[in-house]
This record gives structure tokens, C-alpha cells and sequence, in this order.
């Protein structure tokens, strides 16, 4: 399943690559320096309103061919089309053979391009590269931090709480950082890392792969002891998966521990919902279905005995279930192959309500349900029926029971993988991949089975996942760019939300 994530797609406006000298000073042979090797590693390719400054500094690295990193080299800056005025026009390498500069767009629109190379001596050493950006009207959701992720199949699953993003860096592991809570000092512009940890090998053998958390706090108790961890291996939608479920206790939040794991034989997991109320962990398993679990008490050990239910609910040939969300007594599950279900608590297990085989046409990904409705992605990473997954859907819930309102299509998206509604109903994000219009998508719910759009923002490489955190007065995204250019990314949606 983990190569079914990754881009394959980027934005239409390409690389481009500025042409310069050859760096034989006009007469006899190339100075060694010719091996050098300058590349992009960040801030290509982004956009900002006009009269604005980009929120990424446009960031090089200098090595020689042999890939050794070139520390105090100059790189020379220049803007060769377009309005922008730049922080610096020379900037020198460091101990990483790294360096950046920043760029103010001029009060005009249309497209920027920003040269670097390095020079020394009044030679040009190496070949030069080019950054392409593009100056737009503004926008009411804007790029506010970029945060790299390791390279390590980057990024998935962001769960922000108390000023507290939860970030799941696949084989990198779990991070946590302040954006907002002060334990660090951090801000939603500005985050700061607190800890991380990879869990151990579990039950099914796989480290690393994890694909997404939730911090439990515990209304009967008062604690927030516990962090739910979730892995996902390698499957194949339809017939198979991977992957455990970790507790980390988090009581200390600069050094979790690894205290629990579940596992289902057969399956792994994918995305949570709890009803912390009756503190009860909901788990879509894909193949394996949805799982419940008691996760009252002290945790610790193999938490087998606490299964509570595990029920498929399209029958064990037509169950991928992808996500799971607890409403208003009700257990509402997205089914990549047999779309929207509705279940219920019932004699200490999960009994089937209604739905299902309701989306014939698209693979269904990712769910919300928020009142009277509910809304549900679609995943085209392999186009089902011909079909790719550029469809919100949205549902009318009659009595609980889910009846189709609307299908809203996505033009030049391949996949609406990530759905939430704001806690007080008024907005709906979407984060999409794949096509020249993949990024972020803000949604008015004045009229909640018909959403309008409220705003949108292109993303190079697309955005994974993505959910709503209100922090010092304001709205934000953390969204997941994809893994070919991995980053915890913060959109400003505050003047996209009424």
C-alpha cells in the first residue's frame, strides 16, 4: 500500500533551468572548481499574493562531485523576471554547504524567476539553477511555515491538541512539536520540536510506517497519559495488509515510552476515532474491517484481551475500510471498496445499521461527519471503473441513516484523500493530490449538502492529509505535503472560514 501514496503527479509550471558559464575563465583549461554542484533544497515553486513575502526562503545546498559539501562558498542571487526584490544578493554557504535567501514579491502578479549561482573571483563556478514563482492575487488561504520532514517516505497523519501537533514521519517515527502550547516556545509560524520516538518492532514485524495518532484525553480519569500510535505496512487495497497499533505513554512529553501494542492477525491499520467518553478506541483495519477496543484503565502489554468488536462490514471480500468517526451514537465507516457505512454499539459489540455499496463508480476514501451530514472523499491512485477520485460527496444523515445529496468534482485533482469540517460546522477542508490543481481546498457550510468554495492554494508535490486548529484567535491547517517532497506545512485559513 505504501507505494499507492506517492506523487507521481507535480504542478503543471515546470523547473526551470538557467543557463551560465562554464566556468573556464575564457582561456585555458576548467579550474577544479568547475565540479562543483549547486541544487535546490527548498522554496521553488511557490506562490504568495503580490506585495507579499514568501513564507520559504528560496535554500540551496553546494557541494563537489563527489557529493562532499562545499562549506563557504558565495552564492550570487538574482531576480531575472519578473517583480521581486531579494533579502541579499550574495549569501555564503555553511557547515552543511547550505544556504538561502528571502524574496519580497513587488505589488504586481505573474510569474518570478530567481537565478543562483556560485561565483567566485568574478567567475561563475559550475552551472547555474533557477527558481520559477508565481506572484497571485490574494488569496484567503495562505502558506504561512514549511517545515521539512526527513526524507523517509515523509510524512502522513498530522493530529494537532492543546497547541501540540502530533506529526507521523513514517520511518522517521513520531514527532511531536509546539505550535502553540508554549512548552517550547512554539507557534503554528514557527514550530518547535519537543520529541519523537519510533516504536519498536511489533507482532507484525515492520518499524517504522506510522501513519497516524491520537492523544487520548481521558474525561474519567483527567489524564492525558496516552498517545494511540497507528502503523501502515505494505498491502494491497482489497485483499491484504499491515501494521499494529502502539500506546506511548506521554506523560512526559520530551521522552515517550512505548508501553502497549495491539494486532490483528491478518490486517493493519489505517486511520482512528475515539469515543473518549466511554473510552473506547474506534480503528479502521482495511481488509481487516473496523476494530473497537477498551482502553479504559493502565495500559500496557498486548491489548488483545481488550477487543471489544472487529466487524467487516461489506463481508470479507469487499471490506478496505479506510476511516471511522463516532457521531451522535452512531459508528459511520468509509469503505474504499463498499463506501459509507453506519454502525452501532450493540450487546458489547458493533452491529451493522445501514449503507454501504453506495459508491460504485470511485474507490472512497477519508470521512466526516459533522449534525446532519456527512462528507466523504474519493482516492484515484489506481482509477476505479475509469474513474479518478476528484469527487467530494456529501450526505443527507435522515434519522442517521445516509442518503446522497450532492457530488462536487474537483477538476485536475486525481485524489480527495483528506475530509474535516470545522467544530462549529461553518467550514470544510479538503486536501488533494495528483493534477495540476492538487493543494488545499476550504469550503463554506452555510448550505452543509452543498459546500461552496471558500479558497484554495496549488501545493507542488500535493497535500496527503490536513485538519482545522483554531490558536491564538485564528485558524490554521497543518497539512501533510506528499512524500516526494515531504514537509509539515501551515496554511492561515482564518479569512477562508466565515
Amino acid at each position: 500500500m505504501r507505494c499507492s501514496w506517492v506523487m507521481g503527479a507535480t504542478l503543471a509550471v515546470a523547473l526551470i533551468a538557467c543557463g551560465g558559464s562554464d566556468g573556464d575563465g575564457g582561456g585555458g583549461p576548467a579550474p577544479a572548481a568547475s565540479a562543483v554542484v549547486l541544487s535546490r533544497t527548498g522554496g521553488d515553486q511557490q506562490s504568495a499574493p503580490g506585495g507579499t513575502a514568501l513564507p520559504v526562503p528560496l535554500a540551496v545546498q553546494v557541494a563537489d562531485s563527489d557529493g562532499v559539501v562545499q562549506t563557504g562558498r558565495t552564492v550570487r542571487w538574482s531576480v531575472t523576471g519578473g517583480d521581486a526584490a531579494l533579502g541579499a544578493s550574495t549569501s555564503t554557504t555553511d557547515s552543511d554547504g547550505r544556504t538561502s535567501v528571502p524574496v519580497q514579491f513587488g505589488a504586481g502578479v505573474g510569474q518570478v524567476q530567481v537565478q543562483a549561482e556560485v561565483f567566485e573571483g568574478g567567475v561563475v563556478v559550475g552551472t547555474p539553477i533557477g527558481f520559477l514563482l508565481q506572484s497571485v492575487a490574494r488569496s484567503p488561504v495562505v502558506l504561512l511555515h514549511e517545515e521539512p520532514i526527513p526524507a523517509n517516505y515523509g510524512i502522513h497523519d498530522t493530529f494537532v491538541r492543546d497547541g501540540l501537533a502530533f506529526v507521523s514521519a513514517w520511518n522517521t517515527g513520531l514527532q511531536i512539536w509546539d505550535v502553540g502550547n508554549g512548552i517550547r516556545g512554539g507557534s503554528p509560524s514557527h514550530p518547535v520540536f519537543v520529541s519523537g520516538k519510533v516504536p519498536s518492532a511489533g507482532p507484525s514485524g515492520i518499524t517504522g510506517a506510522i501513519h497516524n495518532s491520537w492523544w487520548f484525553h481521558n474525561p474519567v480519569t483527567g489524564e492525558k497519559r496516552y498517545l494511540f500510535v497507528g502503523q501502515e505496512g505494505p498491502g494491497s487495497i482489497g485483499s491484504s495488509s499491515q501494521g499494529d497499533i502502539y500506546v506511548l505513554d506521554v506523560s512526559d512529553l520530551t521522552s515517550p515510552r512505548e508501553v502497549a501494542n495491539f494486532h490483528l492477525a491478518g490486517a493493519g491499520t489505517h486511520n482512528f476515532w475515539m469515543d473518549e467518553a466511554s473510552q473506547v478506541l474506534y480503528a479502521a483495519y482495511y481488509n481487516g474491517g473496523v476494530v473497537a477496543l477498551d482502553v479504559s484503565g493502565t495500559l500496557s502489554g498486548d491489548l488483545s484481551s481488550r477487543l471489544i468488536a472487529n466487524v467487516k462490514p461489506g463481508g470479507p471480500d469487499q471490506t478496505y475500510a479506510w476511516g471511522v468517526q463516532f457521531h451522535d451514537g452512531s459508528l459511520y465507516v468509509s469503505d474504499m471498496e463498499s463506501g459509507l457505512w453506519q454502525l452501532a454499539p450493540a450487546s458489547g459489540g458493533l452491529a451493522t445499521i445501514s449503507g454501504g455499496f453506495n459508491v460504485p463508480e470511485r474507490w472512497t476514501s477519508d470521512l466526516w461527519v459533522h449534525g446532519s451530514h456527512a462528507y466523504t472523499g474519493t482516492w484515484g491512485g489506481l482509477p476505479r471503473n475509469g474513474n479518478a477520485g476528484n469527487v467530494l460527496k456529501t450526505w443527507w444523515l435522515v434519522r442517521g441513516l445516509a442518503s446522497p445529496v450532492d457530488s462536487i468534482v474537483l477538476p485536475n485533482v486525481g485524489t480527495v484523500s483528506d475530509v474535516e469540517a470545522t467544530t462549529d460546522g461553518k467550514a470544510l477542508l479538503l486536501t488533494a493530490e495528483r493534477g495540476s490543481e492538487q493543494g488545499i481546498y476550504i469550503y463554506t457550510l452555510a448550505d452543509p449538502g452543498h459546500p461552496q468554495r471558500a479558497g484554495a492554494l496549488r501545493v507542488p508535490n500535493g497535500l496527503h492529509t490536513g485538519t482545522f486548529a483554531d490558536i491564538g484567535g485564528r485558524r490554521f491547517v497543518f497539512a501533510a505535503r506528499n512524500p516526494s517532497a515531504p514537509a509539515l506545512e501551515t496554511f492561515d485559513v482564518t479569512d477562508a472560514v466565515p
